[in-house]
């Protein structure tokens, strides 16, 4: 029980030197990440509202895009009908 009892204490005797000795390292690597997490989560918060934005045009888009294709059936029988009267004007005219 002794010996395990050694161990221990060695094994957190070597930790905090350790950590003792490279103190200015870790808390540079500390800082460093805490600003990395911070810029992470400002991230995350700017694509949320994106997002947030997005869903809340998307009924609009739908909108357009419903009337865009309502424009565009219109335009496609108005060219057609354009189309047929020309055909209807210049074939009497071959006739002839």
């Amino acid at each position: 029980m002794k010996l395990k009892n050694l161990f221990w204490f060695a094994t957190g005797a070597s930790i905090s030197y350790h950590l003792v000795k490279n103190r200015k390292e870790i808390k540079t690597e500390v800082t460093e990440s805490s600003q990395l997490v911070k810029g992470i989560q400002d991230n995350l918060a700017k694509i949320q509202r994106n997002l947030d934005i997005i869903q809340a045009q998307q009924t609009n888009l739908q909108e357009l895009v419903t009337d865009f294709q309502y424009k565009t059936k219109l335009f496609s029988q108005q060219a057609t009908a354009s189309l047929k009267e020309i055909q209807d004007i210049w074939q009497p005219s071959k006739n002839d």
